[in-house]
């Protein structure tokens, strides 16, 4: 089987691209310093019968978002419609924030509404509406926050950074009394649920699905966490209120369909983050 991946240099995809060359050959699309054009596209997508669309933007300006995710998503469709497989069929990897996320007291379900708070998560439900009306075959994946190894600290994940600074001897920065909570889940589980996703006979299309813990954790919890393994870690509690999100995902849908469910606890998760920046150091 030919398989293309969009962002396969990035934290997820380049997980997701080792994983995948056991199932078949993979096409990889890097991000680059501009959109590919249809014409650019076409290499990529000739012959390839499973799409993984990781590609995105999730920092710039609201305009570079909006392009990276919308325009890039319905360039991305287009060139599959065009010069693609007839069978093609698209895993997309969408995220949490399309739902609204700010003073959520009840777990998000996949029929909760989607009504995103920030314009990172427009973009990404725009994504999802542009593949649900494509005509291709498609499962998307709602992530909530993504760690582990190989993640970039101050930028994809609080948990990475936390564990990058407490391996280089940085005090951990934490707005607020660190309270808020988020739904965090390893690496290793988003990519089985992907693998699930692609590969099982069973596979349910047309569908979307939360991957998540299932579970709200506090940052201070995740502080605490680390400082019983790295007991001489300094936390700095910075004046201020916090962002009023907290926050979790019910992911039992998906465990219904594809008897997935994760199986790195917080605590290992931390672990073998922590074991990755310390050999980094």
């Amino acid at each position: 089987m030919r398989i293309g991946v969009t962002g396969a240099s990035g934290f997820i995809g380049s997980h997701l691209t080792r994983a995948l060359k056991k199932h078949g050959t993979v096409v990889a699309l890097s991000r680059g310093k501009s959109l590919p054009s249809l014409t650019q596209l076409k290499s990529f997508v000739t012959g390839v019968e499973l799409f993984f669309h990781l590609g995105g933007v999730n920092r710039g300006t609201d305009e570079e978002i909006l392009a990276g995710n919308v325009t890039g998503t319905l360039r991305l469709l287009e060139a599959i419609k065009r010069y693609g497989e007839p069978s093609a069929r698209i895993l997309f990897a969408s995220s949490a924030q399309v739902y609204r996320l700010k003073n959520r007291v009840e777990k998000i379900s996949e029929a909760s509404a989607l009504q995103p708070d920030s314009v990172y998560g427009v973009s990404k439900k725009s994504a999802e509406d542009l593949i649900r009306i494509s005509g291709l075959p498609y499962t998307i994946l709602r992530m909530t926050n993504a760690y582990g190894p190989e993640c970039h600290p101050d930028y994809n994940s609080v948990v990475t950074t936390f564990c990058h600074r407490a391996k280089n001897k940085i005090p951990l920065e934490i707005n607020g009394q660190g309270k808020q909570n988020r739904d965090f889940i390893y690496i290793e589980d988003i990519v089985r649920a992907f693998l699930m996703a692609g590969f099982q006979n069973r596979t349910p299309v047309n569908r979307a699905y939360n991957v998540s813990s299932g579970r709200m954790t506090s940052l201070i919890k995740i502080v605490n966490t680390i400082k019983k393994i790295e007991p001489n870690l300094k936390v700095e509690f910075k004046p201020g209120a916090d962002d009023g999100i907290s926050y979790c995902c019910d992911a039992s849908r998906y465990k219904r369909d594809y008897g997935w469910a994760p199986k790195t606890s917080l605590t290992e998760g931390i672990q073998q983050t922590l074991k990755y920046f310390g050999k980094r150091k």
